[in-house]
């Protein structure tokens, strides 16, 4: 090959290169103090929406959760998509009652419409940020622009919502699944039950295990010197070869209590036939799970980090710093910064409203304090031990 060649691939490399750069962009919408109320990301003419939990208010439940979904649509319409964009919710809810479950999910049919229902995740949780505060909504849309090789398929919908969703743009196909929950009459059988779901609804998808990027798992009142154990095991008879990252959270109830676990996940596969070429990295492992997972196809690439802990027994506010450098060198390892972030949830165990001594924490890290990410805070039963006080997990996007 001739030099004059060589030099004229390496400037059509280079301009396609900068084109794809371009062509990511992102924006926050609504700035809310510590978070931002609307992280987009438009990516070759689809745009992926994080819209933080909305929180609904009223004198009774049905009132909280319509004005919760209500919030999630005020949102969307400010990134220029609807409830009829949404491919994922997740519905949290204080002083649940399983008899609560049809008051939510009423409120639920309602917001979307027929043929757009989203995967669904709904938890019981022991507090959200404010005191009074009964349901929160948090949500994730994606919105093509005409012409773009993209569609999006609904799998399973039934009473509400999806049992999973499909975006595909070009040849990577995104696939969300809905909360799949378990059955038996322990947890390790639960376990095994709902991971076995999970699998079943990734093959109805085009995917496997081995394709799942995240995962979040809600078991009630955990106990981790009781329950560490058999949910490990179950895990360890059902997972894929690479496992991905992951989040571990004790909750105070789910839609049955005959229900001990759930498991909600996300996968990345190239649609079969395509040329597009997908590129995964499953960075930092850590036995059962990974600590960071990255996927990119001809675009942005997409970075999830499991859930980032400190030290059992320090404080919160040592626990929190720690967590937060945690996350920090996570994302380096992927070849980001917090900067990145789009999409960050904090759980803390004896949350009191209003009260979280995490603040100083973000600031030693030097993270960001403009441009921050959408995020949720929830107060929760537990986290993977008894003296774990916070747990901060994220979604970050990068340029090619």
């Amino acid at each position: 090959m001739t030099r004059r060649v060589i030099t004229e691939v390496a400037v059509v490399l280079l301009l396609v290169s900068a084109t794809a750069a371009a062509q990511v962009e992102k924006r926050f919408i609504n700035p809310a103090g510590g978070f931002t109320q609307v992280v987009t990301v438009e990516d070759r003419g689809v745009t992926t929406v994080y819209v933080s939990g909305q929180v609904g208010s009223g004198s009774d439940l049905q009132a909280h959760a319509e004005s919760a979904f209500a919030g999630v649509a005020e949102q969307l319409a400010a990134a220029g998509a609807s409830m009829r964009d949404v491919v994922k919710i997740r519905i949290y809810v204080t002083d649940f009652d399983p008899a609560d479950y049809g008051v939510i999910s009423a409120a639920r049919l309602a917001a979307f419409p027929e043929d757009a229902w989203p995967v669904s995740t709904m938890l019981g949780v022991n507090a959200l940020a404010l005191e009074g505060l009964r349901v929160e909504v948090e949500a994730t849309a994606v919105v093509a622009d005409p012409g773009v090789d993209f569609e999006l398929t609904r799998i399973g919908p039934s009473r509400g919502f999806s049992q999973a969703v499909v975006a595909r743009h070009g040849a990577i196909k995104t696939i969300w699944i809905a909360g799949q929950v378990g059955r038996g009459d322990d947890l390790m059988t639960q376990t095994e039950v709902v991971l076995d779901s999970v699998s079943q609804r990734l093959a109805e998808a085009g995917a496997t295990m081995d394709d799942v990027v995240k995962t979040n798992t809600y078991i009630v009142d955990f106990q981790p010197a009781d329950d560490l154990r058999p949910y490990s095991q179950g895990r360890a008879s059902v997972s894929g070869e690479k496992p991905p990252t992951s989040t571990l959270i004790g909750i105070d109830r789910l839609v049955s209590d005959q229900m001990q676990i759930e498991v909600d996940a996300v996968a990345v596969v190239v649609d079969g036939g395509r040329a597009e070429r997908l590129t995964t990295e499953f960075l930092d492992p850590a036995g059962s799970f990974t600590q960071v997972v990255t996927a990119q196809g001809d675009g942005a690439k997409t970075i999830y980090v499991s859930g980032q802990v400190g030290r059992p027994g320090d404080s919160l506010e040592i626990q929190a710093e720690q967590a937060f450098a945690g996350m920090q060198r996570r994302l380096a390892l992927a070849g980001a910064t917090p900067a990145e972030l789009v999409k960050v949830v904090y759980y803390l165990p004896g949350y009191t409203p209003g009260n979280t001594g995490i603040t100083g924490a973000r600031e030693a890290n030097a993270f960001p304090t403009e441009n921050l990410p959408a995020a949720t805070l929830l107060g929760i039963q537990s986290l993977y031990s008894a003296t774990a006080l916070f747990e901060y997990e994220g979604i970050a996007v990068v340029r090619p």
